[in-house]
């Protein structure tokens, strides 16, 4: 690899694309950017040429920034085919682990040039393929499906060579990396593991999104007021008009007649079922304001949950 010549020539700056997801902080470029002007860029660039025409960077982050910082349209770059980058990457992250332990960010940067690497050699494979048959292809292999399977076989390769456990486990560090720039540096110094930086940023989160459903606004528990239905007490009225009389007899000596008092019991009977009824409403009422609540926060709950998952899924 090493004594190989390779392809060194002057490549629109435009035309370089940068892999990495997570945007490194590069410093300031004022020195670099004048020792560039002066002496011009001794140490040129590495890039992968891509098959749809343009660049992926691969290493030579820093000088591409100041080149751009300059304004100068090109920038000499070592370009390399698919096959010796994946090298090139595969001898300096080689190289780094000798030296030093690599942080979760630079796993991360290697882990999104590789994909880049990977991809391009994907790329490459299918145009050397021979094309099958229509037939074939649908009832043997679907594109789709082929192509979904190869792209689980590179993140799969890409975890790997950039030094994680799991796919799952480089995305979860991409998560962490993109939100939670303080978990990421307790990972590098050794006081968390990936898994549990990432279990801690999801309770964070939802500790985050109980205290805002509790701010919100919900159905209120409003009693039902239904009054107590009292009872007619005739007795507790006057009697009116000469109590010999039918008319003018009071409650109590009407309650003699066998008739009156059948018709005064059946009154009392009615009365308590109207209270029983009224008291079960409101009960009922009660009951159906905490399920109305209870369905808007699972509302709630499903839409947060399927967002995460829809963000999950493009990630």
């Amino acid at each position: 690899m090493k004594n190989q010549k390779m392809d060194v020539k002057s490549v629109p700056v435009s035309t370089v694309q940068i892999a990495e997801r997570i945007r490194q902080d590069v410093g300031s470029l004022d020195e670099l950017a004048r020792d560039i002007q002066e002496h011009g860029l001794l140490n040129p660039i590495t890039v992968m040429e891509q098959t749809g025409g343009g660049y992926v960077l691969i290493a030579g982050l820093r000088r591409l920034k100041a080149v751009e910082q300059l304004g100068d349209a090109s920038i000499r770059a070592t370009v390399m085919s698919p096959m010796e980058a994946d090298e090139a990457l595969m001898l300096e992250i080689s190289e780094n682990e000798q030296r030093k332990q690599f942080t979760t960010a630079e796993r991360l940067a290697f882990a999104e040039r590789i994909k880049a690497v990977e991809t391009e050699k994907g790329k490459q494979r299918r145009a050397r393929k021979p094309r099958q048959s229509n037939d074939f292809e649908v009832a043997e292999r679907p594109p789709q499906t082929e192509k979904e399977t190869e792209k689980g076989k590179v993140r799969d390769l890409v975890a790997y060579k950039a030094g994680f456990s799991s796919t799952t486990q480089m995305r979860r560090a991409q998560k962490l990396a993109e939100t939670r720039p303080d978990l990421v540096e307790a990972v590098d110094k050794g006081e968390r593991s990936i898994y549990g930086a990432y279990e801690k940023m999801r309770e964070d989160e939802r500790k985050a999104e109980t205290s805002s459903v509790e701010k919100q606004d919900f159905i209120c528990e409003e009693t039902v007021d239904v009054p107590a239905y009292e009872p007619y007490r005739p007795s507790a009225e006057p009697a009116p008009g000469n109590v010999r009389t039918l008319q003018g007899a009071d409650h109590e000596h009407l309650l003699t007649n066998p008739i009156y008092s059948h018709l005064y019991e059946s009154y009392l009977e009615a009365v308590r079922e109207i209270n029983l009824v009224r008291g079960e409403m409101r009960t009922r009422c009660e009951g159906y304001e905490r399920r109305i609540r209870g369905y808007k926060e699972n509302i709630q709950t499903m839409q947060r949950e399927l967002a995460r998952l829809q963000e999950a899924r493009h990630a």
